[in-house]
């Protein structure tokens, strides 16, 4: 219900949370029960929210809903229907029987710890880590709880031996069924793995030691091309702060591929015109990646490849003097209040894209490549072609022989990663079935699934609104 100006200040709402209760008497408008203050006003400035429950939602358990439900009919004149409601909803539900041959007990090995893990998945596939999470899962479904029934305690050592004899010997149907069923659980946890957002967030994580190798990784792929001195701050300087940024990427297969981190500078606090200038960069179109693998793989039957570029950014270099802070975790001892006067475009710089972009040119443009007019992230050399997408490139060639020597010569120039033929770019899946190839977010649609539990289920034909009206049939002479 809106709260007009004159009956409040800046600091209070401008509106009030409510019950519907009916329609205006003399007026036009609603009249609504306010809990708070007791009393039902009439007011046409009112925003209705039909998918929830105002009772419930405001009072929450039973006992406290059958109280508003004989506060709102006393106060309007109502209490002997109030009454039969007190009395129909005052015996208490009891919680039913727990069923424990429908869960899955799990004993997970940690791979560089001898510590094993235990876990209890209920039907909904949801992890419970111990015994407390266990009784708040029962009270929640209304389920009766027995400590007995579990046990978090491991019934085997931390051998891969004797973990890899049992998934041997294991042919039962039974078996089969709990492994594939382990299988979707942990495929639903590689949806709802909680990736670090801060550098402190990696220190308590269960992946720690993979997090800090990463982070060494990086750090040593930075001292290797020399992208960053330490000196000593000026009262003059402009030092930009930098922070870690983590991801975890996957094949196309969406099994774990590896864990990445990468350190980011803060390019907002860059000055437009004082430490950067142009920062637009070229990139392919996916139509015309498209395009090609229509024409080039499905028709003509060319070869191609997938190259990643490690620490793409990391060859631009820069004119213009920036200084930023040492990363987190890693500044040199007896150097800490020592600034990085960087060389190179790290990434989150506004001009790092560019700057790599013309790296890249200038050596492909060496290795006898021309940019195509028309897309300047194409390039052709007689029957090789490559595409560009910041630090993806797709090869196409006519010859499989011809192919790898031109990926050979970029391995020489830059140094890359061969991923194959392309199977996973962009976020789409591309599947090679005989003489076609066919594109599909699978990935992408089981991370919705997983995100948005109550999706339904049944399958339609069209992606379209249940009661859409269709156009009639246009002819083709009307197609312009």
């Amino acid at each position: 219900v809106y709260v007009p100006t004159v009956n409040r200040n800046k600091l209070q709402p401008k509106a009030k949370i409510g019950i519907l209760v009916g329609y205006a008497v003399n007026r036009r408008g609603y009249r609504v029960w306010l809990p708070k203050e007791r009393k039902v006003v009439e007011s046409i400035h009112v925003k209705i929210d039909e998918t929830k429950n105002g009772v419930k939602t405001l009072f929450g358990k039973v006992k406290h809903y059958d109280y508003a439900i004989y506060q709102l009919d006393q106060n309007l004149n109502n209490d002997s229907d109030c009454r039969a409601q007190d009395e129909k909803s005052s015996s208490p539900e009891k919680p039913s029987s727990l069923d424990i041959s429908t869960w899955i007990r799990l004993e997970k090995p940690r791979e560089k710890s001898k510590r094993i893990d235990v876990y209890y998945y209920p039907p909904s596939k949801e992890r419970l880590r111990s015994i407390n999470d266990v009784k708040m899962y029962c009270e929640k479904n209304k389920l009766e709880f027995d400590p007995n029934q579990f046990n978090f305690k491991p019934t085997k050592t931390n051998t891969r031996f004797e973990e890899k004899t049992e998934c041997d010997n294991a042919t039962s149907s039974d078996s089969v069924d709990e492994a594939s069923f382990v299988n979707d659980i942990f495929q639903n946890e590689i949806y709802m793995t909680e990736i670090p957002k801060t550098f402190k967030e990696t220190q308590i994580s269960p992946d720690k030691e993979k997090w800090d190798e990463v982070m060494s990784e990086e750090i040593k792929l930075m001292q290797n091309r020399k992208v960053w001195d330490l000196v000593e701050p000026k009262s003059n300087m402009k030092v930009l702060g930098c922070r870690w940024v983590y991801n975890i990427k996957y094949d196309e297969k969406n099994n774990v591929k590896k864990y990445k981190s990468r350190l980011v500078a803060q390019g907002f606090k860059q000055r437009p015109g004082v430490d950067f200038t142009d920062v637009f960069a070229p990139l392919v179109n996916f139509d015309i990646i498209k395009f090609l693998f229509v024409l080039l793989v499905c028709i003509l039957g060319w070869n191609h490849c997938q190259i990643d570029v490690k620490g793409a950014y990391l060859y631009g270099n820069l004119d213009i003097p920036i200084y930023m802070q040492q990363p987190e975790g890693f500044a040199v001892k007896g150097c800490e209040h020592y600034v990085c006067r960087l060389h190179k475009s790290i990434y989150g710089l506004h001009q790092s894209g560019r700057k790599w972009n013309i790296e890249l040119s200038e050596i492909l443009f060496g290795l006898g490549f021309h940019q195509n007019e028309l897309c300047n992230g194409l390039y052709t050399k007689s029957n090789c072609i490559l595409l560009v997408h910041v630090d993806d490139i797709v090869v196409f060639n006519k010859s499989q022989s011809d192919l790898e020597n031109s990926i050979l010569n970029i391995k020489i120039k830059l140094e890359i990663t061969e991923l194959g033929p392309v199977r996973y770019l962009l976020g789409v899946n591309f599947e090679r079935i005989g003489d076609s190839v066919y594109l599909h977010q699978n990935i992408y649609i089981n991370k919705l699934k997983t995100r948005f539990k109550n999706l339904p289920r049944r399958r339609i034909a069209l992606p379209l609104k249940v009661g859409c009206i269709l156009p009639d049939r246009v002819k083709e002479n009307e197609i312009k």
